[in-house]
């Protein structure tokens, strides 16, 4: 225990300096700009700025990375929320609540519950870190291609059930998306529904399906249908917006519990080499409405709705560090590129570094708690100005979505084809909101198949082709069981909901 407080201090010390708190700053104000871009998440990010780190020392090099990391995914909810455009997979899920409750006149109250919820999840999670780093990190080690298929099946279970107004619709939607995903090639030899055309033989981009099915919609809606996306306020007082749009205590009382949740799934998540924010989010999110004594409400601008993806997905951050520092096994792609940082430097990551370098680990995580004040600080004096993105008339509106939807297809590969993609998945995407097929599903499925696939393929060659040895481990079959579960409680739920709704009809 002494040594762990002479560690701790020791860490502060390593933090006190002006040029080390500047490039944490820097880190922040950087991973917030690239988080609200389409298609800018925490590996591509990471992978942009990897040659700025050359001119750093490894303290300076990994801070200002887990800086830049935990500001891309809160980042990523800004345009989410504001114009239902994520900038990734994982602030999909924030779309649901998010951009309902910018549509109600509280932009500013969804950002600042976004911003509250990334704080404390990326705190709590880097506090659990500190106290049980090590050995979590080996648990992790438990977690093989069998069990990280058996997590992407509970996932899909998560989807179906409790996204859209029915899990019947929820699933046709999981299975469009799976469908989508299996475009290009395995991975394991063949290419699959190319049709001979050479721009799929790589499949869909994951930033083409998020843009066209969550972004594309909006767009049309904005200039076909020309549907108001935010209630006009000119009739309503200033005072009465801004006391609206606060975060009463009520509201924190409210989302104690949300966070204590989210915190908890959001590290595990992380702590499981392969999941990343996508799961966390998600996992969260549907467990928060199986809590939740109004899981109707879920999906019409609630603050649960926005606080429990939120928290979970920067809980990540810390959980991916788990792995990544205590065994050398990267939790994500922004992990492995957060690993080269630290082997280009001469640190080499591993049980031996929480031994002889424990110093320096503190000094990370310590600095990973400041950089979440920073975060908050700097989120805090950037609400007002990202909140008036929801004054922007729509005549103005509706074309700066589109123009963004095909700038930012266009540059994550510099082809047009993606262009292409996306026009035709965005109007297909609005025609499936017409007849109120949810499309949130289709991407969080199109994320989660390639993991199944991927890890079932391995565990398969371990197995030589063996399914019953995959299946009868016991992870695996908790997940599993977990899973079906879920749906038998979610068609239970739908019974029991058209059943009192019938009896409701032949009261009146």
């Amino acid at each position: 225990m002494e040594t762990f407080f002479t560690n701790l201090v020791l860490a502060f010390g390593n933090l006190n300096s002006i040029t080390i708190i500047l490039t944490m700053l820097a880190g922040v104000a950087v991973g917030i700009i690239l988080g609200a871009l389409p298609g800018f998440g925490s590996s591509q990010a990471l992978a942009l700025l990897f040659p700025v780190t050359f001119a750093m020392t490894v303290d300076q090099a990994v801070l200002f990375f887990l800086a830049v990391y935990s500001a891309v995914e809160y980042g990523s909810s800004i345009p989410a929320i504001l114009i239902r455009t994520p900038g990734t997979g994982a602030s999909a899920v924030t779309v649901l609540d998010g951009y309902t409750m910018t549509r109600q006149g509280l932009a500013r109250k969804a950002l600042r519950i976004s911003l509250y919820s990334g704080v404390i999840g990326g705190t709590t999670s880097t506090l659990i870190f500190i106290l049980a780093g090590t050995s979590l990190g080996y648990a992790a080690l438990a977690f093989g291609p069998a069990e990280l298929a058996a997590v992407g099946v509970f996932g899909l279970a998560i989807v179906g059930s409790f996204f859209g107004k029915d899990p019947f619709r929820g699933f046709l939607a999981t299975g469009i998306g799976l469908l989508l995903a299996t475009v290009g090639s395995s991975g394991f030899g063949g290419t699959r529904f190319t049709f001979n055309e050479s721009y799929l033989m790589d499949g869909i981009p994951l930033v083409v399906v998020i843009i066209a099915f969550l972004a594309g919609p909006e767009a049309f809606r904005l200039l076909v249908d020309n549907r108001s996306t935010i209630e006009k306020r000119n009739d309503v007082d200033a005072a009465e917006v801004r006391e609206r749009n606060r975060v009463t205590r009520e509201d924190v009382k409210l989302l104690i519990p949300t966070w204590l949740r989210g915190s908890l799934l959001g590290t595990l998540a992380g702590i499981i080499p392969g999941s990343g924010g996508s799961v966390g989010a998600m996992l969260a999110y549907g467990e928060e409405k199986r809590w939740s004594k109004r899981p109707e409400k879920f999906g019409t601008g609630i603050p649960e709705g926005i606080a429990a993806p939120e928290v979970a997905n920067n809980a990540v951050v810390a959980g991916t560090l788990v792995p990544s520092l205590s065994l050398g096994v990267p939790g994500s792609g922004g992990a492995a590129i957060l690993l080269g940082v630290l082997i280009s430097k001469g640190v080499v990551p591993g049980p031996i570094m929480f031994r002889e370098q424990l110093d320096f680990v503190m000094t990370v995580f310590v600095g990973l708690l400041l950089i979440n004040l920073f975060l908050l600080i700097t989120g805090l004096l950037g609400t007002r100005m990202f909140s008036l993105v929801a004054r922007v008339p729509l005549r103005i509106l509706g074309p700066f979505v589109l123009l963004l939807i095909i700038a930012g297809s266009y540059a994550y590969a510099n082809s047009t084809s993606h262009i292409a993609m996306v026009l035709v998945l965005s109007a297909i995407a609005y025609l499936l909101e017409k007849i109120n097929i949810p499309v949130v599903p289709i991407v969080l499925a199109f994320i989660m198949g390639p993991i199944i696939e991927q890890n079932l393929n391995r565990a398969l060659i371990i197995t030589s082709g063996e399914l019953l040895p995959i299946i009868t481990r016991p992870i695996t079959v908790t997940i599993l069981l977990l899973a079906l579960i879920t749906v038998i409680y979610s068609m239970i739920a739908i019974y029991r909901d058209t059943k009192r709704a019938g009896v409701r009809e032949q009261e009146l």
